[in-house]
């Protein structure tokens, strides 16, 4: 079972809680800059998607997570919107058309961990994009982390009425890769603890340098960078975004 499965009804609460910078609104700014279709891969249970939807624009999404695409559907219903969502693997992406605007937001490429994986999902999403459309790349800056064997508690914060606390353990693995393994505990109002949930993912950091290659190797210049959502100094950034559009 994929890791997100079984976070699907706290994912807003434990991952869109933990983003502390106002994503939604560059994406959505980007979209208006890009009239015409958008496409959200890893759309999750849609805090980025609902939010768009809800500014008029025309947005759909994919994710590999089913549990997490019915709690988008359930959520988008909550709100009067109808999102069009389809369950679906980066590497073997289900659409059909051509996008104005392609988002792989949240850092989602870094659980792409091998090359054939990365190219694979690049082919795909450039023969998507619109003549004059655009691919949006972002993802966490690398940081020198040390790996540590025991859980280290992330946070406890209000999840509804109740209570979520998240604790994690890193291993550097021999390839590259981080290997990332998360313990969630659901606490009751009454401090009853009601569930427990391990989840463990696999994901490769990209430094800027190596998303440019990335986009010139398949054809495609940058229109803009940004770090941190906004066009301030890299220093101590957290996030790096690239904009790139087909060449000319």
């Amino acid at each position: 079972m994929w890791s997100y499965d079984l976070i699907a009804d706290f994912y807003a609460t434990d991952m869109g809680q933990s983003m502390p910078f106002d994503d939604v609104a560059f994406y959505g700014a980007l979209a208006r800059q890009h009239p015409g279709p958008v496409l959200e891969l890893g759309c999750g249970s849609g805090r980025i998607l609902i939010e768009l939807l809800a500014a008029g624009i025309d947005a759909c999404g994919g994710d590999r997570s089913l549990p997490m695409l019915r709690q988008l559907k359930a959520d988008c219903g909550k709100r009067g919107l109808h999102a069009r969502v389809a369950q679906t693997d980066l590497r073997a992406l289900a659409f059909r058309g051509a996008f104005a605007l392609i988002l792989a937001p949240y850092s989602l490429i870094t659980y792409l961990t091998d090359t054939a994986a990365l190219d694979r999902l690049m082919d795909q999403a450039r023969a998507l994009l619109a003549p004059a459309g655009a691919l949006v790349l972002d993802a966490f800056i690398p940081r020198d982390v040390s790996p540590f064997d025991d859980f280290r508690e992330d946070y406890s914060r209000a999840h509804g009425p109740d209570r979520l606390v998240r604790a994690k353990r890193i291993a550097r693995l021999a390839d590259g890769c981080n290997r990332i393994q998360r313990r969630y505990r659901h606490y009751g109002a009454d401090g009853q603890l009601l569930r427990e949930v391990h989840t463990e993912e696999c994901i490769r950091p990209y430094p800027p340098d190596a998303l440019r290659g990335l986009i010139a190797r398949h054809g495609l210049r940058i229109r803009s960078e940004h770090y941190d959502y906004a066009n301030g100094p890299p220093a101590a950034a957290r996030f790096y975004t690239l904009v790139a559009a087909l060449a000319k």
